[in-house]
């Protein structure tokens, strides 16, 4: 899932929905978490994630990190940051937060998850590719 806040959050609302404790929004939040992860697994350039790069989260985090909708329209909406890796294929989510109402001073107050420290950054030619290419042909 992510590193390693986002990986707790998500495997708390795991074990309380397992015990069945989840509040309503912790509900909302586990079934719009989900939807945009098996999005994520899909395709990452899904039109309902509305996927797009961070620069200032990008240069802080030294790798490419993009920006996805867990919802939309709605007031402290949530956003899920990610990046691709560590390995090729791979997507890691490095934080997930309600969008910023001032962007350029909230992104430098989103804590962002990091990779471990044996793992190199990626880089976004390492990204999957989402084109279909035709079938080849047998001789």
């Amino acid at each position: 899932m992510g590193l390693p806040r986002t990986e707790a959050l998500w495997k708390r609302l795991q074990r309380r929905a397992v015990a069945q404790t989840l509040t309503r929004d912790e509900v909302d939040l586990a079934r719009k978490l989900a939807k945009a992860v098996q999005h994520l697994a899909a395709n990452p350039y899904h039109p309902r994630l509305q996927r797009h790069e961070i620069a200032p989260l990008t240069q802080r985090f030294g790798q490419k990190v993009f920006e996805s909708y867990l919802e939309n329209n709605t007031s402290g909406a949530g956003r899920l940051f990610w990046v691709y890796g560590p390995d090729r294929g791979e997507i890691t989510v490095v934080a997930l937060e309600p969008h910023p109402d001032d962007t350029k001073a909230a992104y430098a107050r989103i804590p962002l998850s990091g990779l471990p420290p044996h793992v190199a950054p990626t880089r976004s030619s390492d990204a999957p590719s989402t084109r279909k290419r035709p079938p080849r042909r047998s001789k």
